[in-house]
């Protein structure tokens, strides 16, 4: 159950963090120079963003989904090398570690969830800064959950 527990509060805030730092939103006629592509000889045609990331309450609920599956994933395999070199749990090496493989496996999950949930709408520096606030938020989540209820 923790690993449930750890799984939606991360992709929550992984969420969160996305749209806070998404900067291109389908609410205008505004065309990002990130979003042109070519589409043919020396062409460029605007690829705009998925309607869906306009709207937060679809959005949120989407991005929450997708992230919950892969953090799951990220948070059992974070244990499991947690308690495959420690022999005591209950540490503070173990669950430092843990804190650290965690939030660390939650700042990776947020690229492909940016990429295959917002496109174009997020820059990659705005990826990168949004896992870098998953890392900080997750980290201090992760640390008081295993103090709480130790490492899954």
């Amino acid at each position: 159950m923790p690993v449930v527990g750890f799984a939606v509060v991360t992709a929550a805030v992984i969420a969160w963090a996305l749209r806070d730092h998404a900067r291109f939103l389908p609410t205008g006629a505004f065309v990002p120079r990130h979003a042109l592509v070519t589409s043919g000889h020396h062409q460029a045609e605007y690829v705009p963003p998925a309607p869906v990331t306009g709207s937060a309450v679809v959005n949120y609920p989407g991005l929450v989904v997708l992230a919950v599956h892969l953090t799951a994933v990220g948070i059992l395999g974070a244990a499991w090398l947690t308690r495959r070199y420690f022999r005591e749990t209950d540490h503070f090496k173990a669950r430092f570690s843990f804190a650290v493989l965690g939030s660390v496996l939650a700042a990776l999950v947020t690229i492909p969830v940016a990429a295959m949930t917002l496109g174009n709408a997020i820059l990659f520096t705005g990826t990168v800064a949004a896992a870098m606030t998953v890392l900080q938020y997750t980290f201090v989540l992760v640390v008081a959950g295993t103090a709480l209820f130790g490492v899954p």
